[in-house]
């Protein structure tokens, strides 16, 4: 996959392009944004087209032998790190270090992509600057990243920056013409990569589920680890967004398709007492990958949500 088939992310491939037109490649990219929206798909495309033997118009030709063994993950030049155990160590950055401190093998350039480089531990983080500080000649470090926050501020000062942004709907149906449900649009939120790596269905129905939790004040978390914070919380923000939107528009029929019709709000509650949540729960997810407590967390959560909501027994007595 080149920059052409890449859909929706035109100003990050601008950018880079920009940089291989003018033969001034960073020694360090910061891509910016929301998790399956398609930032490694785009440094893969980067890589492909830095050490492209048949590059024309900035972009690879994605037949020759390079761009083969990077699509297949061959390339002997490429190199692809990603967390273990939810966190990438010092002990990671040393490999990489050595990786970039030998010349290339057969192409033009060393290329390292980090997954998730916001769980870089901290001593991973100062090891990681040394390397962007003295960058080895011809190598190019991509650094994949959702939550900026995460990363110490000389790092970030010393990357160059790209930004990726959600999909549209239209964009989204031509990357998954099959989908069929318009309420899975919302659900993924323009983030097409979770239709086709998670099983979406099941996920609704383990978040109902948890739902119950909230309603019988189990203060028992739900929540294996920190990615499943995560989902979770998108899918309460869709519930508190498609909320906003039904309070605002006063439309008094359900809107949030995701969950069970006894689960809703207070009939009394205002457009700020939602957003204050809303921003409350990003601010957590934010922060989730500082490890907070599970159990506090999941607390928290269910205090907050049931200042918000009607119980059952309220709603059998007010009929």
């Amino acid at each position: 996959m080149g920059f052409n088939k890449i859909i929706s992310q035109e100003k990050a491939i601008k950018l880079l392009k920009g940089t291989l037109r003018t033969k001034k490649i960073p020694n360090a990219l910061l891509f910016l944004g929301d998790a399956y929206i398609g930032k490694t798909s785009t440094a893969i495309a980067y890589a492909k087209a830095l050490n492209c033997l048949n590059s024309e118009n900035e972009d690879s030709c994605d037949s020759c032998e390079s761009c083969k063994k990077i699509e297949q993950r061959l390339h002997p030049d490429i190199k692809i790190i990603a967390p273990e155990k939810d966190v990438i160590t010092v002990n990671t950055i040393r490999e990489v270090e050595e990786f970039v401190s030998l010349k290339p093998l057969e192409g033009k350039y060393k290329v390292v992509i980090i997954k998730e480089a916001h769980k870089m531990n901290n001593a991973a983080a100062n090891a990681f600057l040394k390397t962007v500080e003295e960058p080895p000649f011809m190598t190019t470090i991509i650094l994949i990243c959702e939550n900026i926050h995460n990363l110490p501020e000389p790092l970030i000062s010393r990357c160059f920056k790209v930004y990726f942004t959600p999909l549209s709907i239209d964009a989204i149906k031509k990357i998954i013409p099959d989908m069929q449900q318009e309420s899975f649009f919302r659900i993924i939120m323009g983030k097409p990569g979770l239709f086709m790596s998670r099983d979406i269905l099941k996920d609704i129905q383990w978040f109902s589920a948890t739902l119950k939790n909230i309603k019988e004040n189990n203060k028992k978390a739900i929540w294996k680890d920190n990615e499943e914070i995560k989902w979770w919380i998108d899918f309460l923000c869709i519930f508190l967004r498609d909320s906003l939107i039904k309070l605002i528009n006063k439309v008094s029929s359900d809107c949030c398709l995701i969950l069970p019709l006894d689960f809703k709000l207070k009939e009394n509650i205002s457009v700020q007492e939602i957003f204050n949540l809303y921003e409350e729960v990003q601010n957590i997810k934010r922060n989730i990958d500082l490890n907070l407590n599970k159990s506090i967390l999941w607390n928290y959560l269910v205090s907050c949500i049931n200042n918000l909501i009607t119980s059952s027994e309220n709603r059998k007595s007010s009929t």
